[in-house]
């Protein structure tokens, strides 16, 4: 059974973690520069004090921004971004936001990644179901942004077919021609709305209401939104299946696993040695974490979990959604991943961003597919139903000696709780 942790918002303790840049790791350049940047940017918009610093480090109205309060879909160019800003700032006009993981931290491919903290008063609506409250809230997720830096050091894993492939339905963002400054084309803003939603007055309906509810007939428009009508998902138009299919078959046997994850690991761990004596060492040592993480994915969609016992630091910590009490190390790992497959036997789960973050971390998007289907099984609390899910987030692994010692991880519970007949998620106008 998977079950929801419901108490905390993972308590602030990532970002006092994730403080700085990677160790070893020599900061210069452009990219380092415009991280400076943008995490002045980011709090100056959120906070309400000008739009124009981080308008300037964006690609204006090609910029594609993935937020966690509207999964699935995208919003595209920077006018849309304020709507978003100024619903959260209409519903909590005090709002502070603070970018917690300074300096933030770049990776290959231009990317850069940073951690931030929100807080405020609930004395505004946030939307129809969420009136003023007078509630003290906070919230906190993460954010990666992809640069027009020209993309160097990719791992064949972002596409196991040899191709940039676009993830499936999301607009695709444009590079700036050859000499322009840095900018912005492609944000990630991960977070758990549902923590802020229970904050806010927020309740979930019993499954047994929920479900009567949706036997009464069609979602109204605002709420099917969330869950977009598609056509046939297959491996052929969709990166997250592919990458998943890829995983899968990346071993015939749980043996064979098992000796490539010994081999990872301790390939991981050598190159962590020598990762400050040059930047093909740090390239090095990014291809073997990137290498170590792809088994993670592999045990996830074939549950051979004895290659856990390689890949797993003893302490490894799940900062996340899901309450796993107080397991670490292996036990933490195998509880989250067996719980999830015991729960959607055909669980497929891939990723549709994958990069290494400096010398210690890998981020990745992650998309599961399935259906909710195992007699007696509960997942979040919800007996199965038969629900077909389209579950995504952005999860940061933190490697160590080669071995996966902590895991961020941000999604929208709160539509999960929808796919599965258990609640309905709040009307966000305007999104």
């Amino acid at each position: 059974m998977v079950q929801a942790n419901v108490t905390s918002n993972d308590e602030g303790s990532d970002q006092r973690e994730e403080q700085g840049a990677p160790k070893h790791v020599k900061r210069s350049g452009a990219l380092d520069n415009y991280a400076a940047s943008l995490a002045d940017g980011l709090e100056e918009f959120f906070n309400g004090k000008s739009d124009e610093p981080l308008a300037g480090l964006l690609a204006d109205d090609k910029v594609v921004w993935h937020d966690s309060i509207r999964p699935g879909q995208s919003f595209v160019g920077f006018k849309q971004l304020q709507v978003v800003r100024d619903l959260l700032r209409g519903a909590v006009p005090d709002l502070v936001l603070r970018l917690t993981s300074r300096p933030l931290h770049t990776s290959e491919q231009g990317m850069v990644l940073g951690y931030w903290a929100a807080q405020g008063t609930h004395t505004g609506p946030l939307g129809p179901d969420l009136p003023a409250s007078g509630a003290p809230v906070s919230w906190e997720g993460s954010v990666v942004v992809r640069t027009t830096q020209p993309v160097s050091g990719r791992s064949s894993a972002d596409d196991p077919e040899g191709h940039d492939a676009p993830a499936r339905a999301a607009p695709q963002p444009e590079a700036a021609p050859a000499g322009d400054a840095l900018k912005g084309v492609e944000v990630w803003w991960s977070w758990d709305p549902v923590f802020l939603f229970r904050q806010m007055g927020w309740k979930e309906a019993p499954p047994a209401a929920a479900q009567e509810e949706a036997a009464e007939g069609p979602v109204e428009a605002e709420e099917a939104k969330t869950v977009p009508c598609e056509e046939p998902v297959t491996e052929e138009n969709d990166l997250g299946l592919r990458t998943a299919a890829a995983a899968r078959r990346a071993y015939a046997t749980e043996a064979e696993a098992v000796e490539a994850a010994a081999a990872a690991v301790a390939a991981a761990a050598a190159a962590a040695k020598r990762v400050g004596e040059s930047a093909a060492a740090l390239a090095a040592a990014q291809a073997a974490n990137r290498a170590v993480v792809e088994l993670y994915f592999h045990t996830y969609n074939t549950g051979h979990f004895a290659v856990l016992d390689h890949i797993v630091d003893p302490e490894y910590k799940y900062d996340g959604l899901l309450d796993l009490g107080d397991k670490r190390g292996r036990a933490a790992m195998s509880a989250m991943m067996g719980g999830w497959r015991d729960c959607v036997p055909d669980l497929a789960i891939g990723h549709e961003l994958f990069v290494a973050v400096g010398s210690e971390r890998v981020t990745f998007r992650w998309v599961i597919r399935g259906t909710h289907a195992t007699p007696g099984s509960k997942l979040l609390g919800v007996p199965a139903n038969g629900a077909r899910l389209h579950v995504m987030g952005v999860t940061t692994l933190t490697l160590r000696s080669g071995r996966i010692c902590r895991k961020i991880s941000h999604a929208n519970a709160a539509v999960t709780l929808q796919q599965l007949g258990a609640a309905r998620a709040p009307r966000l106008p305007g999104l």
